[in-house]
């Protein structure tokens, strides 16, 4: 039993540091242009990575939604989502967070960035006509 355990244990450390550090510190990023919020990040090392999926949420409460899966590119690359389905409304915050996909099935969230999309009055009420057609 205490073998089996350990064996496990070693497992999930090992599975745990495939994907660490795929996203290198400080550089993950989000910003709103008034149109569209962009996110942005740097890789470090992207051996063992699958891919990178692209999470949000509205508010600071409740569930992550993907978003958006970028290919890897290989190690110390830079990535860019623009998200263009963010809603076109002034004030909305928003939070997004970066999940690394390993190529062994194991996956590592990245910290969690907010932003504030703030929209022009011209462009939010273009967008809630262009909604109403939809």
């Amino acid at each position: 039993m205490t073998t089996t355990r350990s064996i496990l244990t070693l497992l999930l450390v090992t599975a745990a540091a495939l994907t660490a550090g795929a996203i290198r510190d400080g550089s993950l990023l989000a910003r709103s242009d008034g149109n569209n919020v962009t996110v942005q990040w740097a890789s470090a090392d992207e051996s063992a990575v699958k891919d990178f999926t692209v999470e949000r949420r509205s508010g600071t409460a409740g569930e992550f939604v993907a978003v958006a899966v970028l290919a890897k590119k290989g190690s110390n690359s830079y990535y860019e989502y623009i998200d263009r389905s963010a809603f076109k409304t002034t004030g909305t915050v928003y939070q997004y967070r970066i999940r690394t996909n390993g190529t062994n099935g194991a996956a590592e969230l990245s910290a969690v960035i907010t932003v504030t999309h703030n929209v022009s009055s011209v462009k939010r009420t273009w967008g809630s006509l262009k909604a109403m057609f939809r």
